[in-house]
């Protein structure tokens, strides 16, 4: 068989080059990977959200406990929210930090130091939300400013930067001081119990005196719906937006105020229109109408006085614990209703006269 030589074919110059992309082509591929990558960090961002809640209402079912072992503890006496020096040294109550040593007066004015002892870890469990190690936790002083640098009460600011006044002043949740446990403060060398005998008005008619502050275990009648503790911080009077992160870095405070405190609106949804304050700028004008529970949630916040408010962490929800241990996390708008403050309440817009 004759030998045939093989002939190769001489390829096309156009074929030999690799066929480039095209501008539109990069744009396009670039902008499937930048959506994907977006779709990933949202939901890794909400894992981590989820995770930090959970964490969050965790550590205030074990807040619950030892708000109810104080109580048990002390014949059903609810753990007080706020005791002046005055009120301690007439008492002649004393209350030590973890390891034993005798806490100054002017840090056991708030609530945590009195129930820290009830507590395996309170540093981690009120201070999870300033560093995930611990480590700013054990060093226990005020880190940072309030949002706004509010006007610090003369009672606290004497002892703004001790050791252990992070846990006194800044833990993640706030005490529903003036209606559970109470508020004393000293008037002619006697502790009173601030709205001990305010007067408001029961939706079936008349008027009553007092009965408004629960000190009592057994005393609360609606355990299941009251809250007893709100994430909560200090702010000065404006307006604050939530972010898309939520509110977890900001400071923590250790009381929480309800929207309508006596008859003063302390703080609601901004609807566009900031309510008037007074002269000083820290009091709101007595004309404006109280904020309506179930009212749209706008997502920014209206402080009408210095005080402290709820926070909305991880999820830009408020965290809310109950007096019969439930918790949850709630919305501004959910938060208006004053039932959930105050356990005499009998309507969503209840308020009262100052004593």
């Amino acid at each position: 068989m004759p030998y045939l030589p093989v002939v190769m074919p001489i390829p096309d110059a156009s074929r030999r080059r690799a066929r480039a992309f095209t501008i539109v082509e990069l744009l396009v591929t670039v902008g499937i990977i930048a959506l994907l990558t977006a779709i990933v960090i949202t939901g890794v961002r909400s894992a981590l959200g989820t995770a930090r809640k959970t964490r969050e209402l965790n550590n205030m079912r074990g807040v619950h406990a030892a708000w109810y072992q104080y109580a048990n503890t002390y014949e059903e006496n609810l753990l007080p929210g706020y005791l002046d020096e005055p009120a301690q040294q007439s008492w002649r109550v004393n209350y030590s930090n973890t390891s034993g040593a005798s806490v100054p007066r002017g840090l056991s004015q708030t609530y945590t130091w009195r129930l820290a002892r009830f507590m395996d870890d309170p540093f981690g469990m009120l201070l999870a939300y300033r560093d995930e190690g611990g480590e700013a936790n054990a060093n226990s002083d005020v880190a940072s400013e309030w949002l706004g640098s509010p006007a610090l009460p003369a009672w606290m600011s004497g002892t703004i930067g001790a050791a252990g006044s992070a846990l006194a002043y800044q833990p993640a949740f706030g005490y529903n001081a003036f209606y559970v446990g109470g508020w004393y403060e000293t008037v002619a060398s006697v502790p009173v119990l601030r709205y001990a005998d305010s007067t408001w008005a029961p939706a079936t008619g008349g008027t009553r005196r007092g009965g408004l502050v629960a000190t009592r275990l057994s005393g609360i009648n609606r355990t299941s719906e009251l809250a007893i503790f709100v994430s909560s911080t200090l702010r000065s009077p404006g307006t604050y937006r939530d972010t898309t992160s939520g509110e977890d870095d900001a400071p923590g405070n250790a009381w929480a105020t309800p929207p309508i405190l006596g008859s003063t609106v302390i703080w609601e949804p901004f609807l566009g229109v900031q309510r008037n304050m007074d002269a000083s700028g820290t009091a709101p004008m007595p004309a404006a109408p109280a904020p309506q529970s179930g009212g749209t949630d706008t997502g920014v916040l209206q402080v009408n006085a210095v005080q402290g408010v709820p926070i909305r962490r991880h999820n830009r929800l408020a965290a809310v614990l109950r007096a019969d241990g439930s918790t949850e996390s709630a919305s501004i708008a959910a938060l208006l209703d004053m039932r959930l403050w105050i356990d005499a309440a009998d309507r969503a817009d209840f308020e009262h006269l100052e004593d």
